[in-house]
């Protein structure tokens, strides 16, 4: 869906995305996961750096993992932390009676209740392998993507892929700028990798639609 805020609105949210957002790089590790503070990272000795790298990417050839950025705006919102920051009032957008009913009406179920957020940033190397969302006592509905990202090129990796039952990428949707993906839970899809030669991160507010 194109142009799900309108031009202001999107302006306003990608131009607050160039203030202090605390991005930290976020991963999973043995059923664990982990947010290392840039400065986490950028203190590890290249040998560390490598360790840590060759040990997410040996997990990714057969087993869910994620590598990305992220900032987990439902968590700040509820803590009252950043609460003046402009992706809140998207997140209040998103919460909203307006909202809420269109998200109940868009995916036929009556018992949508809120819609959590984080931003996450995908820079070149950072990728989201093969799941399909389910995590019990979630509650999840559906789950939604709004791209954050202008002038994205196909073979720059990203894309939102949706995977059939012969292991087909049957789908698949490039970031774009203020464009809402939305999709049932479960449903089995993946973020490519980011190419090393991307001209920009990849960047959304991303979440689930829950009861």
């Amino acid at each position: 869906m194109p142009d799900i805020l309108s031009s202001q609105s999107v302006n306003k949210l990608v131009e607050s995305l160039s203030q202090d957002i605390p991005w930290k790089l976020h991963f999973n590790s043995s059923g664990n996961v982990y947010d290392l503070e840039p400065a986490q990272f950028e203190a590890l000795p290249d040998s560390g750096k490598k360790s840590l790298t060759d040990a997410i990417h040996a997990n990714a050839r057969s087993n869910f993992q994620y590598l990305f950025e992220n900032f987990p705006v439902s968590d700040m919102y509820e803590s009252g932390h950043f609460k003046q920051h402009y992706v809140m009032r998207v997140y209040e957008f998103l919460n909203s009676k307006r909202f809420l009913s269109f998200a109940r009406e868009l995916t036929g179920n009556a018992d949508i209740r809120l819609v959590d957020a984080q931003l996450t940033r995908y820079q070149p190397g950072h990728f989201l392998t093969c799941h399909d969302d389910h995590v019990p006592g979630k509650n999840r509905v559906a789950a939604y993507v709004l791209g954050l990202t202008d002038n994205w090129r196909p073979d720059w990796g990203g894309a939102l892929n949706f995977v059939d039952g012969d292991g087909h990428i049957a789908e698949g949707y490039m970031p774009r700028l203020n464009a809402l993906n939305v999709f049932k839970v479960p449903q089995l899809h993946s973020v490519g990798c980011v190419a090393p030669f991307a001209g920009s991160p990849r960047i959304s507010v991303s979440g689930w639609f829950r009861t």
